[in-house]
This record gives structure tokens, C-alpha cells and sequence, in this order.
């Protein structure tokens, strides 16, 4: 069972939820700049998705090694 992948699959899914819910939060104490809190929202979802991209990629590889080899 790839744990390791799946771990790490499901952190950057919670961290894309709590920057989600961040964003909304900020979006509801500041309604005049929602557009823009909006936008920034977004930028940053996108990049915890692109930073949690190697840790998955090394956690796959590491598993797909290890059940190449053992």
C-alpha cells in the first residue's frame, strides 16, 4: 500500500483547504476587496498544489523503488 503517497496526497489537499478557508475568511472580513483577496486566493491555492508536487513525486518513486527491489 503506497502510504507514503497517500499521505502526502492528503496534505496537500488539507493545505489547499485551509488556504481555501483563509481566503473565504478574508474575502468575508473585507468585502470591498474581495475581488482582489479573490485572486489571491487562487494564486496561492495553486501554488500549495505546485509545492506539494516533489514531495509526491519523491514519495512515489521512493515506494515504486522500494516495491521494485523488495
Amino acid at each position: 500500500m503506497p502510504i507514503r503517497t497517500i499521505a502526502e496526497f492528503c496534505y496537500i489537499i488539507a493545505s489547499a483547504a485551509v488556504t481555501c478557508a483563509i481566503t473565504r475568511l478574508a474575502m468575508w472580513g473585507y468585502p470591498q476587496g474581495a475581488d482582489t483577496i479573490w485572486v489571491v486566493g487562487m494564486v496561492s491555492i495553486v501554488l500549495v498544489i505546485a509545492l506539494g508536487a516533489k514531495p509526491l513525486m519523491t514519495a512515489w518513486a521512493a515506494e515504486r523503488t522500494a516495491r521494485d527491489h523488495g
